[in-house]
């Protein structure tokens, strides 16, 4: 086992995202940065959504600007 996978268990475990999902490799933020793998998993399916319903119903009036970024 490479000690990435194991470091994604241990994170996962102790309910926290793990720093592979956060961070590419020479270290730039790749995603949302939240606290707990919980409230990172409620973000991950809230982007999900907003994505799927403006492929099947089109852009909106308005927009979730948080969906973007985390700001």
């Amino acid at each position: 086992m490479t000690p990435d996978i194991l470091d994604a268990i241990n994170s996962i475990f102790d309910a926290k995202v793990p720093n592979t999902w956060l961070y590419d490799p020479s270290g730039a933020e790749i995603s949302w940065i939240l606290p707990t793998l919980g409230s990172w998993s409620a973000s991950l399916v809230d982007r999900n959504k907003q994505l799927y319903d403006w492929l099947n119903n089109g852009r909106p009036n308005s927009y979730w600007l948080t969906g973007f970024f985390n700001p």
